[in-house]
């Protein structure tokens, strides 16, 4: 997961690597000041770098704005192109794969779940790989002062920025499934409730329905906490660790005789560590959106667009012959079972049965949504399988049992807000004929 998250980042992997080389140095920059404070303060201020202090100030500044701005500046532009990447694979999934699908699902991947993956590159990699460089470069210049001070701060950096962050992801894990889980449920439930609130309030069904969204929101927040007290606990142990590890680096500092220097800068040295035990915690999130993500990407068409397809410019008839077939959701429920018929220009063909018989899916296999399991499809006497899949559907309308209507006057309903198309041509050429 984490490898194709940076090859989707292409070109901007560079941007990534000048963000991390800035986010080191300004790190070194703040421990330098500190180091020239305490030698200003140990002098009494008589030999006071003023000079070298704003310089290291200025420039670690701007290397920390640096920092953060290069490394949103590739989450945002990745998260633009991760949408428009969704709104490509939505065009060709389309509608078959669609067909049954949650609109909230989608609307919770393209707003809320892609941009929690903004956590792995502005939040994450950076951070992860300039507190391994820091560390390193700190404990080798330790190991010149004292090899057993370089040894407490190895053993200290490698806890609370590997084991902890790695016990902590192990143990955010059920709970991070279990919060999305609850989080899709409720707002399905609530996407629902909305979108059919007239029915509701017509069957009498609004208060069951109330209830249920009600029960969904208590099992969220109730999840929520869940993992909000382990974080909380998280950061205690984090602090407990912090503790030992400065009280064991004081003590041995006093014994060796080592310069009170080292004992002030080394609390500042976990700045970029402190950061990584407590990233878990959203970083879950981020990879369990990056993982719906990229299933929606690896999701194969159900029909596909043949090369050289046939090309309509109207429809004169469609035949179906000896058809069958059984939605891929529910294989062993045979809707249609050699059905043939032929339709031609002119003719009003009403199809009479209960919900469920097959009425809609005749429309969808000529529109070639799905291909039949078993049987031919023709249109114009081509089969539906070798005309191109735009000009097939461009020459059919399917009103769908839940029709949308947008908001505006009817002839941009009517028209999808094509200026092309006269007022003569929705009187006449269409209304006119029916």
């Amino acid at each position: 997961m984490l490898t194709r998250l940076l090859k989707n980042a292409g070109a901007l992997n560079a941007t990534l690597v000048v963000s991390i080389l800035a986010g080191i140095l300004a790190t070194f920059f703040q421990l330098s000041i500190l180091g020239m404070g305490y030698y200003a303060i140990a002098t009494g201020f008589q030999t006071t770098p003023w000079l070298l202090l704003f310089l290291a100030a200025l420039v670690g500044g701007f290397c920390r704005f640096g920092e953060q701005y290069l490394g949103h500046l590739v989450a945002f532009k990745l998260l633009s192109r991760f949408r428009n990447k969704v709104y490509d694979k939505l065009m060709v999934l389309a509608p078959a794969k669609l067909d049954n699908k949650h609109s909230s699902d989608l609307l919770k991947l393209v707003a809320q779940d892609i941009s929690q993956i903004e956590i792995f590159y502005a939040h994450t990699l950076s951070p992860v790989v300039i507190a391994a460089v820091v560390s390193v470069i700190q404990v080798i210049v330790l190991a010149f002062v004292s090899p057993w001070l370089a040894l407490i701060a190895l053993i200290a950096y490698a806890v609370m920025g590997i084991w902890m962050p790695l016990h902590h992801a192990k143990r955010m894990k059920t709970p991070t499934a279990a919060l999305s889980k609850a989080d899709t449920l409720h707002q399905r439930l609530a996407a629902e409730t909305v979108a059919g609130k007239f029915e509701l309030q017509q069957y009498q069904a609004s208060d069951p329905q109330l209830a249920k969204l009600n029960a969904a929101t208590s099992d969220y927040w109730l999840v929520s906490r869940d993992k909000s007290s382990k974080q909380d606990r998280q950061a205690l142990v984090m602090q407990l660790v912090l503790v030992i590890s400065l009280a064991v680096f004081g003590i041995v500092a006093v014994s060796q005789n080592v310069s009170l220097m080292w004992v002030l800068l080394f609390p500042f040295s976990f700045s970029r560590v402190l950061a990584l035990a407590s990233l878990p915690g959203s970083l879950s999130g981020g990879l369990l959106a990056a993982k719906k993500f990229f299933a929606l990407l690896d999701e194969e068409p159900t029909v596909v667009n043949p090369e050289n397809g046939a090309t309509l410019t109207e429809l004169t008839n469609a035949n179906l012959n000896q058809v069958a077939f059984a939605y891929p959701q529910r294989p062993d429920d045979q809707v249609l079972d050699s059905v043939s018929m032929t339709l031609t220009q002119g003719e009003r063909i009403g199809i009479i049965g209960t919900s469920g018989e097959g009425k809609s899916t005749i429309v969808k296999l000529l529109m070639r949504w799905y291909d039949a399991n078993a049987g031919q499809l023709a249109v114009n006497h081509t089969a539906v399988s070798a005309i191109d899949l735009d000009s097939l559907r461009g020459t059919m309308n399917y009103m769908s049992q839940t029709p949308q209507l947008f908001d505006g006057t009817i002839r941009e309903n009517l028209t999808l807000r094509d200026e092309t198309i006269s007022d003569d041509t929705l009187w006449n050429g269409w209304l006119g004929s029916n």
